[in-house]
């Protein structure tokens, strides 16, 4: 199916652009959409990315290799952009990190709430990106307080279905901030305590 799609698309592309573009988006909009859906976990930005990967072809349809396929073009397009998503938050981490590391030590106090705002936006960023099961379940523990037997009870799951899907969000709130130094890595279990 994707084959003779791509080769439609390259004969249209010297006819009718506007149509080639047209027939591929109608085609890849939804794979893309669930490719990068799965990777930022954020439904608007997902969104926004598949629409910039498909201007960048919009750009450049007139240079594609018809020998290459259209889709393993829009997906490397989507990947690069996904991995600029994750570089722009560690970014903004590290230089949070960075203007806090050069404050005197009177400034302590600051540079913790600081760092503990950082961090909570970073949590609550992954917070937003984990499945909507796993979230609900984190949600329901963290903010409502509920144990796990009460959340097992309200959404008829066994208590080992809801403690293994603690245990995930735990581990990739974790995985998160460990790259970051330890004043950051144990500001994440305080608030991870705390939430």
């Amino acid at each position: 199916m994707y084959k003779e799609l791509e080769s439609n698309f390259f004969l249209l592309v010297k006819s009718n652009k506007e149509k080639a573009f047209q027939l591929v988006f109608d085609a890849y909009w939804e794979t893309l959409y669930k490719q990068a859906l799965k990777k930022i976990h954020s439904n608007d930005l997902a969104q926004d990315l598949v629409q910039e990967v498909f201007i960048c072809l919009w750009d450049k349809i007139d240079l594609l290799d018809a020998e290459k396929s259209v889709l393993a073009y829009l997906y490397a397009i989507l990947r690069n952009k996904v991995l600029k998503v994750y570089e722009k938050d560690e970014v903004s981490l590290r230089y949070a990190i960075n203007v806090t590391a050069k404050e005197s030590t009177a400034h302590i106090h600051s540079q913790n709430i600081l760092l503990e705002k950082e961090l909570k936006r970073i949590i609550d960023l992954e917070i937003e990106r984990i499945p909507p099961r796993m979230k609900e379940i984190y949600i329901l523990k963290k903010e409502d307080d509920l144990s796990i037997k009460e959340i097992a009870d309200n959404l008829s799951l066994s208590e080992q279905t809801i403690k293994n899907q603690l245990q995930s969000a735990y581990t990739r709130l974790r995985m998160r901030v460990k790259d970051y130094d330890s004043s950051l890595a144990l500001l994440a279990i305080f608030i991870a305590k705390h939430l």
